[in-house]
């Protein structure tokens, strides 16, 4: 080997090692990947439980004057519920409510005559949000279920001998409409205020004004409730 053979690899040499060290003394860098947050799962996401508490301001069927004694009537109404919130502008509910109790009872020193009439629905309620403004949010709904009437009647009149009594059950359809408004009071909690029709075309009642049977009942009230959502 020449000399000047030797000198090009030496100065090769002296090159080439600091690159030999560095790439055997290199690291990849540690790369960490964070895992997902974590996100609960919801459960009972979009339910809710409602109570509300009204008033009927028109007459019951069993509003009148009998032997000078009135009837005496309940226009309080009440209801519990359920309801799912499909969307944030639909959502259904089904609730039991209470609509009315009339009672009479009076007697003449001969004649005592007892009534009793008590009126409660089951009804499957949709309900469209018409969107939230402050806090405020407008709704109108419709209805379809059954009311359940249950009337007692005794009649006694010991000249002449009379005993009578009566005890009458009635399943019947019944349909509603309303509107109302509803607002956030808190997170999870709502005033809800509205009106509602409801009336069942085909329950029939003792009219004692007229002595007659009569079909239809009407009811209109208004509710104020309390809305709590279950997340």
């Amino acid at each position: 080997m020449t000399l000047t053979s030797r000198i090009a690899l030496a100065l090769t040499a002296t090159v080439l090692w600091p690159l030999a060290a560095t790439a055997a003394d290199y690291e990849p860098p540690i790369v960490v990947e964070e895992a997902p947050e974590y996100v609960p799962v919801e459960v009972g996401s979009g339910w809710y439980l409602r109570g509300d508490i009204g008033y009927n301001f028109n007459d019951t069927p069993y509003e009148f004057t009998l032997l000078g004694v009135d009837t005496r009537n309940t226009h309080v109404t009440g209801s519990i519920g359920a309801g799912y919130h499909f969307t944030d502008y639909f959502r259904g509910e089904l609730n039991l409510g209470f609509l009315s109790n009339d009672r009479y009872d009076a007697t003449d020193g001969i004649t005592t005559i007892s009534l009793e009439n008590n009126v409660w629905s089951g009804m499957a309620n949709v309900y469209a949000d018409l969107g939230t403004i402050s806090g405020f949010t407008p709704y109108v709904g419709a209805g379809l279920g059954l009311i359940y009437s249950s009337q007692r009647v005794s009649i006694n009149d010991p000249d002449p001998t009379l005993d009578f009594y009566s005890h009458d059950t009635q399943y019947k359809i019944a349909y509603s409409v309303g509107a109302g408004v509803a607002y956030r009071v808190a997170q999870n909690t709502s005033i809800d205020v509205g009106y509602q029709y409801l009336t069942s075309p085909d329950l029939e009642y003792f009219d004692f004004n007229t002595l007659t049977t009569k079909k239809g009942v009407d009811y209109h009230q208004v509710k104020v409730g309390l809305r709590y959502d279950l997340w």
